[in-house]
């Protein structure tokens, strides 16, 4: 353009006058740099537009990226401080197990011990009671029967009564020896009990005679084997209610240490993930800050660009509006200069039983233990050893077989019903036990599977919000690339046509100055008339050729520039979107694999709890089966062993009494057939 109207000028120049040609050339020049001046404008105001909105966008990016830096750093140290605190908590339960189990073997030694003394007293005292029991018997019916044992009423010692019943064959020597020992090593809060040595054992009854010693030792014998019952029983009550406490104990701090032992790998494996994520959120951020940077250099550089230009450019006019009014009062045209504007660039981016009395007094023994006990069974035994002793009387037959075969059965069918209780105890504690804890593993298997579902989907989450943010991060550095693209694109056309302008006026205002000189240098008397005017427009000319030239050489070196900027630019988009879509791809393929676990640990948990479902349902029948039966089973195994034992005294008494009246039978027909001889 400028070219056509240089050359046109100069072409077409009137020879007589060309200083018109000068004037409308210097006014066309004014009105190309002034639109290009506006179109520079727009272009600068485009790119501070530009240079604002990613400087936000950079700004916010790396404002999370330093939140998210901070977020990390201080979960590494609560990790960490976990993972401590885990130990610690492995190596205290570890230590409480190891304590609670040696508190156990030394208590159980002690039981062990207590039940051996317990059994030995238990059986001594039994055994005194029987035989107190049965001397008792025969001497009240040996008394009632006349004067067979007159000697026993005369006695005041037991010491007496002793070696009388001996020499009677009521007791054997032996057994003597143990009543004895009994009396010897009692102790009693009364006046009526002396102690002395074994041999010389003595007693005196409260009651008067044999049979008042006999009744007085007999009740103490009773009540000493209750209460050592009874604290045998509190002891192991007490037992049970330690190993119980203990064994929980135990069964907690397991708990406990496992719990923490999860605790602490799962602390270690996010303390792994928030190291990883550490490091690359600092590389993130190292970024941001080196391309938010070179923004701002490149932004800054672009705003003095334009202030000097613009300045530039109006000082231009200034001087082509002062050349073409000189032109116009001097000669009537000249030129002027023109600064074309260089744009610069930049972008980033759980019983007894007995012949006669003795079945009298087993009959009661049993009644006795009827009433006591509110034993239904027992009430039916003794309505059939009634029966039975009244039909032997009816009939004149000897009920005793038929009264202690009676008691036999009892005896049998009470330790067969024991057992089978204890069977069903047994059964039913082992049910129970095993049931539970199978309801406890699957309700733990549950609960872990939650816990990771949980952790892995907070994970899932967490990598698919970091992932929608850097692909908002890449559409952004793709949105603030393919603008830069648009403006530099603009700037590349402004500079091709200013270059391409400020050539050509270069070109015309050289042949202008050529023309001119020319012109003048005619040897024309009245072109030289006008030499001193000539030489004026001619310094004018080739000073606006000198700023055309110098316009030219800016106009170039800001092109250089912006396409340094541009070029520096578009390579922090491409690292920075390297490495963006690289930890896309990672993410989106660590959330994608954590999903697909997610869902196989839920179906995992769903087969589990129908497992759960199908134990906790069977628990509930388990538990209307067992539970009444086992809440009253310690009361129930209580009254039937004291049942059994009262059977079995009552069925010793028969038998050793039976055994004793043959005895004696035998001895009086002996004494009979020797008097008869």
């Amino acid at each position: 353009m400028l070219f056509s109207i240089v050359f046109g000028a100069v072409q077409g120049a009137d020879v007589a006058n060309p200083t018109n040609q000068v004037v409308e050339l210097i006014s066309k020049l004014q009105t190309t740099m002034i639109m290009k001046g506006e179109a520079s404008q727009e272009i600068y105001n485009e790119f501070a537009a530009w240079c604002t909105e990613r400087a936000q966008e950079l700004g916010a990016e790396l404002k999370d990226g330093r939140a998210d830096k901070k977020d990390l750093e201080s979960q590494i140290t609560a990790g960490k401080a976990t993972m401590k605190s885990k130990d610690v908590k492995i190596d205290e339960e570890a230590e409480d197990v190891v304590v609670s189990e040696a508190e156990i073997e030394k208590t159980w030694s002690v039981r062990k011990r207590e039940m051996r003394d317990f059994k030995s007293e238990e059986k001594e005292l039994i055994s005194v009671i029987s035989m107190l029991k049965r001397a008792k018997t025969v001497i009240e019916k040996e008394m009632a029967g006349g004067a067979a044992m007159l000697q026993l009423k005369g006695v005041s010692t037991f010491t007496q009564a002793l070696t009388t019943m001996v020499d009677a064959s009521i007791v054997t020597a032996n057994d003597a020896g143990r009543l004895a020992v009994f009396v010897q090593t009692s102790r009693a809060a009364d006046d009526d009990m002396m102690l002395a040595a074994p041999a010389g054992a003595t007693y005196s009854s409260s009651s008067g005679g044999i049979v008042g010693m006999l009744a007085d030792l007999l009740d103490k014998a009773e009540k000493e084997l209750s209460t050592i019952r009874e604290k045998e029983e509190q002891a192991i009550q007490n037992w049970n209610l330690l190993k119980a406490s203990l064994s929980d104990e135990i069964r907690f701090s397991i708990e406990d240490k496992e719990e923490a032992y999860k605790q602490l790998l799962a602390a270690r494996e996010e303390k792994a993930i928030d190291e990883g994520d550490l490091g690359t959120t600092i590389k993130d951020v190292e970024a941001d800050v080196k391309t938010l940077a070179d923004l701002r250099r490149v932004c800054i550089s672009k705003v003095e660009e334009f202030t000097a230009m613009h300045k530039s450019r109006g000082e231009e006019l200034k001087a082509l509006a002062e050349a073409k009014k000189v032109i116009k009062e001097t000669m009537g045209g000249a030129s002027a200069k023109s600064y074309g504007p260089a744009a610069s660039f930049m972008q980033l981016a759980s019983t007894s039983a007995t012949h006669g009395a003795l079945a009298k007094q087993a009959l009661q023994t049993v009644m006795n233990l009827a009433r006591q006990d509110g034993s239904t069974e027992l009430s039916q035994l003794a309505s059939k050893i009634t029966a039975a002793m009244r039909a032997g009387s009816l009939s004149g037959e000897d009920p005793f077989a038929k009264v202690v075969g009676m008691i036999s059965d009892m005896i049998r069918q009470l330790e067969q019903e024991a057992k089978d209780d204890a069977n069903q105890k047994e059964y039913c504690d082992k049910e129970l036990s095993e049931t539970k804890q199978k309801k406890a593993d699957r309700t733990t298997t549950i609960e872990d599977l939650t816990v990771k579902i949980d952790q892995m989907s907070a994970r899932s989450h967490k990598l698919k919000s970091q992932t929608d943010k850097l692909q908002k991060g890449l559409a952004e550095i793709a949105a603030s690339q393919s603008e830069m693209d648009k403006i530099r694109s603009k700037e590349k056309d402004e500079f091709d046509d200013e270059k391409k302008e400020l050539e050509l006026g270069l070109e015309g205002v050289k042949k202008a100055t050529t023309t001119l000189q020319s012109y003048y240098g005619n040897s024309d008397k009245s072109h030289q008339t006008r030499s001193g005017t000539a030489d004026q427009i001619v310094e004018m000319l080739e000073t606006i050729e000198s700023d055309f030239a110098k316009s030219l050489a800016e106009l170039t070196a800001g092109e250089q520039a912006a396409v340094t900027d541009y070029e520096t630019e578009t390579q922090d988009n491409k690292v920075a979107t390297t490495a963006k879509q690289t930890e896309v791809e990672g993410k989106t393929k660590e959330f994608t694999a954590l999903d697909k676990k997610i869902a196989d640990l839920k179906n995992d948990r769903e087969g589990v709890q129908k497992e759960l479902d199908a134990v906790t349902e069977y628990l509930t029948k388990l538990k209307k089966e067992c539970i009444n039966h086992m809440t009253h089973f310690e009361e129930m195994q209580e009254r039937r062993g004291a049942e059994i034992a009262g059977l079995k005294e009552a069925l010793s008494i028969l038998e050793n009494e039976s055994a004793f009246i043959q005895k004696s039978s035998r001895r009086a027909l002996r004494g009979r057939g020797h008097q008869q001889m």
